[in-house]
């Protein structure tokens, strides 16, 4: 995984708008930057986080703990702060070491820029030089715009379980999962 790394970054992308942003993998130093990065999410937009990301000690222990052939974290850079953050969850071992899950946060000045799909778009060039084989991505029901993007991106849903997951505040959802083969890879540049 690290020479895949070297090879593809930093890398510096320009934007929709013409922004000129950086990706690149989380490094210790981020800490700061990535928790000031989740306390400016939305809360109506942190509820749907499997974790308090606010919470200083939940981001220290990413940042402590960085093992990316397991987590890879990307960050998206620009104008010295962090817009992006996506990530490719991988199993070394066991029967779902074949596939990869992916999470998603985009800073909400940069949304409907084609952020999203370039840092999705990155996970998935990374993790075809990988062992996997498939890319899933768990959402809730409600967020309706992230699962119509990565059905853009050719993910495609395959299962709904009702009420089988509660966000922060307590509130039961449907949970839905989209997986995108990774067997046959096409370049989709649809913006999210």
């Amino acid at each position: 995984m690290q020479d895949v790394l070297k090879e593809r970054y930093p890398k510096s992308v320009t934007l929709r708008d013409g922004t000129s942003v950086t990706i690149r993998p989380m490094v210790p130093a981020d800490e700061k930057a990535v928790l000031a990065f989740f306390r400016g999410v939305p809360a109506e937009d942190r509820i749907f986080l499997k974790d308090d990301v606010t919470k200083g000690e939940v981001v220290a222990a990413w940042c402590r703990n960085l093992n990316y052939d397991r987590i890879l974290p990307l960050v998206a850079e620009a104008r010295g702060e962090l817009v992006g953050d996506a990530t490719l969850h991988q199993r070394r071992s066991g029967w779902m070491r074949h596939a990869g899950r992916v999470r998603v946060v985009i800073a909400s000045a940069y949304r409907g820029k084609g952020l999203g799909t370039l840092l999705v778009n990155e996970l998935i060039a990374v993790a075809e030089r990988t062992d996997l084989e498939k890319m899933d991505i768990g959402l809730m029901a409600d967020q309706k715009a992230a699962i119509s993007a990565f059905q853009k991106l050719g993910f495609a849903q395959i299962a709904v379980f009702p009420d089988h997951v509660k966000d922060l505040d307590g509130k039961s959802h449907d949970f839905v999962v989209l997986v995108r083969d990774l067997t046959s890879r096409e370049d989709i540049e649809t913006p999210f």
